[in-house]
């Protein structure tokens, strides 16, 4: 990876005409860097790339993000002067352009640049998972019944929703890596398995249990 290359790499390879100018700036902010932290050079040469590629990975996401419809969002609804409604509700949908196998990828490259990789074994992954779906909870709590799309929250409670979900999901993904589960494909045989314990036609607007209504259908012919 372009990435794990740049980091590892000892010396920086000799630049090439057109990037001599940008690479002699990337030196001397390192040499700056390197006399104010008392930082041997090299050290502070391989983080700042790192740093300097993982921006311009993070560019690339957002340039294809952009190329993307834009999502539907409670925030974009109140930014255009409305209140998040059951219009808005219908049309929600993410943003494309993000994958789950580019988070999965993302997140090794994220876990081996740090050498987190030792710690993450899915019994570790799995209770730091729980442990971030407690503090989504603590978004909620006291709160009652809140309806969709968080109507009249803070944007200082919207972002914390934002991110105790995105750890949630983190970590879901990592986890899945680690127990080589291939998460998309899993996810929609469970779909599939769930649409046939539950057939609309039996269950449709009722929230009991495939047990409840199986026996409930069995006393109905008994009859």
């Amino acid at each position: 990876h372009l990435c794990d290359n740049m980091a590892s790499s000892e010396t920086p390879a000799a630049p090439s005409n057109g990037h001599a100018e940008g690479d002699s700036s990337v030196s001397e902010a390192v040499n700056a860097l390197s006399k104010q932290l008392g930082v041997d050079a090299a050290v502070v040469d391989r983080i700042f790339r790192a740093g300097l590629c993982h921006a311009e990975m993070s560019h690339k996401r957002r340039r294809v993000s952009a190329q993307a419809p834009a999502a539907t969002t409670p925030e974009t609804s109140a930014a255009n002067g409305g209140e998040a409604n059951a219009g808005a509700a219908a049309d929600f949908r993410f943003s494309e352009g993000v994958s789950l196998e580019q988070l999965r990828s993302e997140l090794a490259d994220f876990a081996k640049e740090r050498d987190w990789d030792q710690f993450h074994s899915p019994r570790n992954l799995a209770l730091a998972m729980v442990g971030e779906v407690g503090e989504l909870c603590e978004c909620f709590q006291w709160k009652g019944e809140v309806p969709e799309g968080l109507p009249g929250w803070s944007e200082k409670h919207r972002t914390a929703v934002r991110q105790e979900i995105s750890d949630v999901l983190l970590y879901l993904v990592r986890l899945s890596h680690k127990c080589h589960v291939d998460l998309p494909k899993a996810a929609m045989d469970k779909l599939a398995v769930n649409a046939a314990k539950y057939p609309a036609s039996l269950v449709k607007g009722s929230s009991r249990k495939y047990s409840e209504y199986k026996i409930a259908a069995e006393s109905r012919d008994r009859k």
